[in-house]
């Protein structure tokens, strides 16, 4: 019997991902960063705040298994530049089925996309996302990762 053959290399997953790889839309976004450690988030983005769920993944031949454990709800006050924050903590087990395609994104530009079987509840119920770049500095969950130990600044 030979030895099954992955269906994904853990390392081709790591990056940001971006539901508006495929359109342009100025008001809000959607993306999962995969970070090489097996740690990653959910970012949904809309102008003056931002909901980031940090998770732990695996990959499993066709799935990726999640292990949500945080929310962390950033809101830029408009008037005082103000940024506050609130965290909650959870644990919340799925395991995804996905699989890799290739896509355009908006500058007509062919790039990789990953595209779930339904609907990812953690991420606002977006289903594609296409590699925005590979590097992740200025990541979500690093910004996510620092507030969790500040004490929040508002109330849900």
């Amino acid at each position: 019997m030979n030895p099954s053959i992955p269906f994904l290399k853990a390392e081709n997953l790591v990056g940001r991902w971006s539901s508006e790889a495929f359109f342009y839309d100025a008001f809000e976004d959607t993306q999962l960063e995969f970070h090489a450690d097996g740690t990653g988030c959910c970012a949904y983005i809309r102008p003056f705040h931002s909901d980031i769920t940090l998770f732990k993944w695996s990959l499993e031949d066709d799935r990726i298994e999640f292990v949500n454990y945080c929310g962390v709800y950033i809101e830029d006050d408009e008037e005082t530049g103000e940024q506050k924050h609130y965290t909650s903590r959870f644990e919340n087990k799925s395991s995804e089925r996905f699989f890799k395609a290739k896509g355009l994104n908006i500058s007509k530009k062919e790039i990789d996309v990953i595209a779930f079987y339904y609907p990812l509840e953690q991420a606002s119920g977006m289903q594609s996302f296409g590699l925005m770049s590979k590097e992740l500095n200025n990541s979500f969950r690093d910004q996510a990762l620092a507030l969790m130990d500040v004490p929040d600044t508002m109330t849900p």
